[in-house]
């Protein structure tokens, strides 16, 4: 069965944690994905105060929508992240975001 996602909010790294992300939440509500720059994800869990208290919302859902200079700095950030946890693997999106 396929799952739709819909876009909820956009997580802004701070220093010390994972590169900005965005949230997707599944229709059936159980599971998240966290969508980084490069257009790869994880699965995560949020929880029901994140989701109504996520006051850090750009408002677009596509990294494509994201002005040129975020977009290449978050992607720097994430590839440094990966380089330094080797063991933090993502997988590629399809579709938007």
């Amino acid at each position: 069965m396929l799952e739709i996602y819909k876009y909820r909010y956009t997580q802004i790294s701070i220093f010390g944690s994972l590169p900005t992300y965005k949230v997707f939440t599944s229709s059936s509500g159980d599971k998240a994905k966290w969508v980084f720059a490069d257009n790869t994800f994880i699965y995560g869990n949020v929880s029901d105060w994140a989701l109504s208290h996520s006051g850090l919302d750009s408002g677009k859902s596509s990294w494509l929508e994201e002005p040129r200079l975020i977009l290449e700095v978050e992607k720097r950030r994430l590839s440094l992240y990966k380089a330094s946890h080797p063991d933090f693997k993502t997988e590629l999106f399809i579709g938007e975001g």
